[in-house]
């Protein structure tokens, strides 16, 4: 009799380890779902996390490292998978003083085709302690998979007790996938950002992850190699920030801002040591509100790679003496001086992009084209630039290597011209945005241009100051219409948007005199990981017990 119970259960638990596995949490506490984290062992797991609304304090660390065999993982609070933000039912409190670091650290050990859940949860600032900063932070998703969806979720960084800088959620590695129907929730007035992408650090196996291999890569707009943010609202703070060859989608976002700092933004490379800027964004058919007496800065601040930003609504109003933005890019070369960054001559750094003298730096750097005379253009992954040579390397100065960068395709370091990465022309584009001027106060669609980025070349417009769109002949700027009112000669760089062809437009691109070239058509929408869980987990099937 023993023998054949010891039989049965041998049998069972082997189709369960490989059917779906459910996992429920036994409370909200960090204990417990660290508990629930650790029991996963099938290929297809969903661990679930009870409600509890009133909020739950963690003041340690909870990690997910989420095993190598498992292909599906859903991690879902007891929060509406049909309502944006989830409704705050499952709410989990950063009460954790380890500064820098995130409360709950999600390591993706997955194949880029295995597919990873977050959903229903509410996470929000507590009181981690003076000095605490959460710019890291307060989830963050590392590695390799490319089917990541985070949804129906309430990232809250304006509750934190302290001042302290902080983030709702960082990508790190090389994942694509969506994050949609979120609530992302931020200080007024503040550069908390709602999420990070610096999502392409160590894509390809980038050896030191600073996203030396997404600056050789096609940039691939319209396919699904981003982290695509759809459908969320944000209230407050700066979007979001990009770095380490970051590439992001922000569309069918509603944005309600307040104060100065940009709603999107990117970080260049000369932002933080041997990093390199962030490599490419689309910014599309979203909605950014300045909420009333607000003059903000700009819907997006571009300081690196290439981006497509079309069809956002950008309403502006008399309020308070101009209430709106001032202007839908503001485009930036940051190493051009300075004035925000201070960067260390080569070989300890990449120096500055001009011919003068900076803070006792002499320029011109050897990381740069240095083409024309005093503005050293091109500048090394600057705004209106893409794919070139792969950078090898580090410095010592931040611990990154040992001041011995080089461009591995010629063989040359800091030391020679031929460092410079070759990097192609790919210009930013504008077009088709409904966009308001502030009434009394300067405002337009681009500004904050430095020497190195001038417009019909590093970028080109498609919308004027006024709103309006631009006249177009097919020599400067983006046209919109049906394809038979495109121009049958056009310069080369120009862009058309043909509004009669795909779901919704495609975009030509003039690659040489009087030719034509399909560049632009957006990925799917809704993103097709919104529809349903690729892998969704059924009920284990095929067992039975015997009793005798």
């Amino acid at each position: 009799m023993t023998i054949k119970w010891f039989a049965i259960i041998l049998v069972v638990t082997g189709v369960l380890k490989s059917e779906a596995q459910v996992i429920n949490a036994a409370s909200c506490s960090a204990s417990d779902v660290q508990k629930a984290f650790n029991s996963v062992t099938a290929a297809t797991t969903t661990v679930n996390i009870p409600a509890c609304p009133a909020g739950v304090g963690w003041s340690t660390r909870v990690t997910l490292a989420i095993p190598s065999g498992n292909t599906n993982l859903s991690v879902v609070g007891a929060g509406s998978l049909t309502t944006t933000g989830g409704g705050d039912q499952t709410v989990l409190v950063d009460n954790y003083a380890g500064g820098g670091n995130p409360l709950l650290q999600i390591i993706t050990n997955l194949t880029t085709s295995s597919f990873f859940r977050l959903a229903g949860i509410t996470i929000q600032g507590g009181n981690p302690g003076s000095g605490n900063d959460k710019y890291n932070g307060i989830v963050e998703i590392s590695g390799a998979s490319q089917n990541v969806r985070v949804d129906h979720s309430h990232f809250n960084v304006s509750t934190y007790t302290s001042s302290g800088g902080s983030s709702g959620m960082q990508w790190d590695g090389c994942l694509y996938g969506v994050v949609d129907h979120n609530i992302w929730d931020a200080n007024a007035d503040s550069v908390n950002n709602g999420f990070r992408a610096y999502n392409q650090g160590t894509c390809n196996n980038d050896s030191i992850g600073v996203g030396d291999q997404s600056w050789t890569l096609p940039t691939g707009f319209g396919t699904n190699a981003f982290m695509f943010i759809e459908d969320n609202i944000f209230n407050s703070g700066a979007g979001n920030d990009c770095t380490k060859g970051g590439k992001f989608v922000a569309r069918h976002n509603t944005f309600n801002m307040t104060g100065a700092p940009p709603s999107l933004q990117t970080h260049p490379t000369g932002g933080a040591g041997r990093e390199r800027g962030c490599r490419a964004w689309e910014i599309y058919d979203n909605t950014f509100t300045a909420q009333p007496s607000n003059y903000i800065n700009t819907v997006m601040w571009a300081s690196s790679g290439t981006g497509l930003v079309w069809g956002n609504t950008i309403p502006s109003s008399s309020t308070g003496g101009g209430t709106g933005y001032r202007s839908v890019i503001n485009g930036h070369e940051m190493r051009h001086d300075n004035s925000t960054y201070t960067q260390a001559a080569p070989p300890n750094g990449w120096g500055y992009c001009n011919s003068t003298t900076v803070g006792g730096v002499p320029g011109p750097s050897n990381w740069d084209q240095n083409t024309s005379g005093q503005d050293g253009y091109a500048c090394l992954d600057q705004v209106g630039r893409g794919a070139g040579d792969l950078l090898v390397g580090g410095f010592s100065s931040d611990g990154s290597g040992s001041n011995n960068v080089i461009n591995s395709a010629t063989g040359c370091n800091y030391s020679s011209p031929c460092a410079y990465p070759r990097q192609a022309l790919e210009p930013v584009y504008e077009w088709a945005d409904a966009y308001t001027p502030v009434p009394n106060n300067p405002s337009g669609i681009w500004s904050e241009s430095e020497d190195e980025i001038q417009n019909n070349r590093d970028y080109f417009l498609g919308t004027s100051n006024s709103g309006a769109a631009i006249s177009f002949n097919g020599t400067t700027g983006v046209g919109a219409g049906v394809l038979a009112s495109r121009p049958n000669t056009c310069t080369t760089g120009v862009a058309y948007w043909v509004t009669d062809q795909g779901s919704s437009g495609t975009l030509y691109q003039c690659s040489s005199p009087n030719t034509w070239t399909v560049y632009y058509t957006p990925y799917t929408y809704p993103h097709p990981l919104t529809q349903a869980d690729p892998q969704e987990p059924q009920a284990p099937t095929g067992l039975s017990a015997v009793v005798n």
